[in-house]
């Protein structure tokens, strides 16, 4: 009965609702495990649940800056943005205590327009501009009973531990060459072939069927 349900969904409906597999990066879904959990629970046991939080979000953050590639490059794909979250939840605590909330909707808009201004630079540059201001609007939105530059050394300490677990677990994909991308490149080689496979279907009714399978 449930196939005879899907069967007569709209075609966008019924591949929104299809899960789609890729190559799932186990090295980095094994940082994040470790990341964000262990600082909640040594914060727990410190009694500053508060900066553990903070802590958390960054190592989150961090976490989807995590992606394959040397460790030389992870420390600028991580720290960089790391490092403008930091300055945006600064931003963001002080604004939230001191400005009101016209001002500080200006400021967040003023952020917003620096953010998407700096995002256009390059890939690193777009996470520091996200980062910036999401760290600006938790700072905002999130008061904390602990100062200010508390939570901005707890937000570097938990990037810091996502970083310094990129670079001290070992990368077993480093070690087979040329094979390190395999996932990767399978999943952008399906790609061309559904592109492929789409023009080939121009002006035929397999049209529709071909352009979902790409999206």
């Amino acid at each position: 009965m449930f196939r005879t349900a899907v069967r007569v969904l709209p075609p966008w409906l019924s591949h929104a609702l299809n899960a789609q597999r890729g190559p799932v990066p186990w090295n980095a879904v094994t940082r994040g495990a470790l990341a964000g959990g262990p600082l909640l629970v040594v914060a727990l046991a410190a009694g500053r649940a508060s900066l553990g939080v903070v802590a958390a979000i960054a190592a989150m953050l961090a976490g989807i800056n995590d992606r394959p590639g040397g460790r030389r490059t992870s420390v600028r794909r991580i720290g960089v943005p790391a490092l403008a979250g930091a300055a945006g939840l600064l931003v963001g605590t002080y604004a939230g205590q001191h400005l009101d909330a016209l001002a500080l909707t200006l400021l967040l808009t003023v952020l917003g327009l620096l953010a998407g201004g700096v995002s256009a630079v390059g890939p690193v540059a777009s996470a520091a501009g996200t980062q910036l201001l999401v760290g600006s609007a938790v700072g905002a939105g999130m008061p904390l009973p602990d100062p200010g530059w508390q939570s901005v050394l707890a937000f570097l300490a938990g990037a810091g531990w996502l970083l310094l677990l990129r670079l001290a677990l070992p990368t077993p994909g480093s070690l087979t060459g040329g094979f390190r991308f395999d996932g990767e490149r399978a999943a952008v080689a399906g790609v061309y072939d559904a592109v492929a496979a789409l023009l080939d279907a121009v002006g035929t009714e397999d049209a529709a069927a071909r352009r979902a399978a790409l999206t």
